[in-house]
């Protein structure tokens, strides 16, 4: 939003009722805007399409932000992950599951047998500003100053072969792939979350500060699953 209001700010200067626009834009009421900006001849619809698409591009993962239930994010990261590979499946469907669950997804490879994988998804959203909805403190990658604290919980190395960890920016998701043995010996994974955890429950953080120290376990999204059968073999 910050980004399509710095691009349209001046014209919405020469509107005759800036004031409506710029409550309009706060509302993100965008479509109003571009409406009003079109009948006073301030912008084109060739520049109307343009700005459109580019919004759009930016803010594409915006509704999955959007999701307030921690479980509910959760489960649907995971359905994004079943929709892009297909070889994944539910855990629910795995038999050796009994009345919980231990992880997330499972993929068989020859050789390895049963691949056991975990998906933990965290919001790059400015954690400065707690109070205000994910929506209106998302980052996009192109707020290179965004103060953000992934924080992934709950994590049980005992339990998994692989975790996939999912950072949701509007305009991208950011994948990194760790064995568990790369879990556990990783210098920011705090281990002992909970007192009588079982699996060697722990959290991992990622945030600016040391967003650098993950760049090793970051891989493009059509290379997530062949970097989880890669992991899953060590």
């Amino acid at each position: 939003m910050r980004i399509l209001k710095q691009a349209i700010l001046d014209l919405i200067k020469k509107s005759s009722s800036s004031d409506v626009l710029l409550r309009k834009i706060e509302e993100q009421d965008l479509e109003y805007v571009y409406l009003e900006l079109q009948n006073e001849g301030l912008l084109s619809f060739k520049e109307y399409q343009h700005l459109k698409h580019e919004f759009q591009e930016r803010n594409k993962y915006l509704s999955l932000i959007k999701i307030t239930a921690p479980t509910a994010f959760a489960d649907k990261a995971i359905a994004h992950l079943l929709s892009l590979f297909p070889k994944f499946e539910p855990a629910e469907k795995d038999q050796s599951i009994k009345a919980k669950r231990e992880y997330d997804l499972f993929c068989k490879s020859k050789g390895q047998g049963l691949i056991k994988i975990e998906v933990k998804a965290g919001r790059a959203v400015d954690k400065t500003r707690p109070i205000i909805p994910y929506e209106q403190r998302a980052f996009s990658t192109l707020d290179r100053n965004g103060v953000f604290d992934m924080n992934f919980q709950q994590m049980k190395p005992d339990y998994f072969d692989v975790v996939i960890l999912m950072g949701v920016w509007t305009d991208k998701i950011r994948y990194w792939v760790l064995s568990s043995k790369e879990v556990r010996n990783h210098k920011h994974f705090s281990p002992g979350q909970h007192r009588g955890n079982k699996g060697n429950e722990g959290q991992i953080h990622i945030k600016p500060q040391n967003l650098s120290d993950f760049n090793q376990y970051e891989v493009e999204e059509k290379r997530v699953f062949e970097t989880t059968l890669r992991k899953a073999s060590r």
